[in-house]
């Protein structure tokens, strides 16, 4: 992996990182403290969350100089949404099994666990189909 590589997956990271943060707080408010269905929040805080994270990634993580320069359109947004599909199947898939198996005492751990199971998928996908280098 090269340099520019290691950057960009940190800077992925870190995006993620952001997006996490929101996705766990609207979850938190939802499912723990006004008692939501976790699955169907999931899906609602991945739309939001991978919203801000798609405006992150063209504008800062995947950002070109130009000619390259990445825009922020409505074409990269839902391909950027579809590939992250992959991710939110993951993360709901270790969210429902971990609710299944184990007992929590806030739901939003295991949507933690899921978040960062899903994550290295998103960083693949995102990279080889949403901004790659032309």
């Amino acid at each position: 992996m090269e340099i520019a590589q290691v950057y960009e997956l940190i800077k992925f990271g870190i995006t993620g990182g952001l997006g996490s943060i929101t996705n766990l707080a609207i979850f938190y408010v939802l499912v723990d403290r006004l008692s939501f269905l976790p699955q169907a929040v999931s899906v609602l805080c991945f739309v939001i969350a991978g919203t801000q994270n798609f405006f992150i990634n063209t504008v800062w993580t995947f950002k070109r100089p130009s000619p390259e320069k990445e825009k922020v359109n409505i074409h990269k947004w839902i391909l950027f949404m579809s590939s992250s599909l992959v991710g939110l199947f993951v993360n709901i898939a270790v969210l429902t099994l971990l609710l299944h198996f184990f007992s929590f005492s806030l739901q939003t751990i295991p949507q933690l666990i899921g978040i960062l199971s899903g994550m290295i998928f998103n960083f693949v996908l995102s990279k080889q189909f949403v901004f790659k280098v032309k």
